[in-house]
């Protein structure tokens, strides 16, 4: 602890910055980060981790050869862009979100693979990064997701996310999807594509199906084998991407 109040008055500000938010400097965290919105995601990617070191509020562990960080930010858009904020300032060079989303389309089923190419701006965050309402991730990032998901003869689904700042009360929210023509809807997507746009960082995100509000069910009413079994194919997917991409 003396340790740490030292280092937050002493250390230069990017430093003190990522320590208060990371709890690590940031030469702890690699270049590339699988971003993580819930617990259980964080959980599922270590287990397909080797090595694992926890540093501050970061996991580090290697995937083949590779060193890959794994962050978890929390549920939404100004969490995820808090995070994102102290990730640039330690140096990261490359972020693949992998978690949760839900269905837009019927057609797209529990456990299904989404891969996101772009992400409206449903929420509030992501208008202090960029000014057009739509917000891409990365084409080299998204087309190795791509082929990664189709290599493996999963159901995958590529397309467009709505990214809303509410989870209860989405019904607005999902009804401006439904138009837009989404695929699926999260509270993540388009603020990681957004602050990694703004700080030129290369960006993805590939998510499995976790509920249909389409149809009224949400997560706790889809939540099983399913879900589980698709959320580690696309946590393998995103590992697969950032093993693979150059940074």
């Amino acid at each position: 602890m003396k340790l740490a109040a030292s280092l937050l008055r002493t250390a230069p500000k990017h430093v003190r910055e990522v320590y208060a938010i990371l709890g690590c400097r940031p030469g702890k965290v690699e270049r590339r980060v699988l971003l993580t919105a819930t617990r259980i995601a964080t959980r599922r990617a270590l287990r397909l981790l080797k090595g694992i070191e926890k540093r501050g509020e970061t996991f580090h562990g290697h995937y083949g050869d590779v060193a890959i960080s794994v962050v978890y930010t929390g549920l939404g858009s100004p969490a995820t862009a808090v995070v994102l904020e102290a990730l640039n300032k330690a140096g990261i060079r490359l972020v693949v979100r992998s978690d949760f989303a839900g269905a837009v389309k019927r057609e797209v089923e529990l456990g299904d693979v989404i891969v996101a190419e772009r992400a409206f701006a449903g929420d509030g965050t992501s208008k202090h990064y960029v000014n057009e309402n739509v917000v891409e991730g990365s084409r080299d990032v998204t087309d190795t997701l791509i082929n990664s998901a189709l290599s493996k003869g999963w159901r995958v689904h590529v397309g467009s996310i709505w990214t809303t700042d509410v989870l209860f009360r989405e019904e607005e929210d999902l009804k401006k999807a439904v138009k837009a023509g989404c695929i699926g809807i999260d509270m993540e997507t388009s603020a990681v594509f957004a602050v990694c746009s703004f700080y030129g960082i290369k960006s993805g995100a590939v998510m499995t199906v976790s509920d249909k509000p389409v149809e009224g069910k949400d997560i706790f009413d889809c939540i099983g084998g399913k879900v589980i079994n698709g959320l580690d194919n696309a946590v393998e997917i995103a590992l697969d991407a950032l093993s693979e991409i150059e940074v």
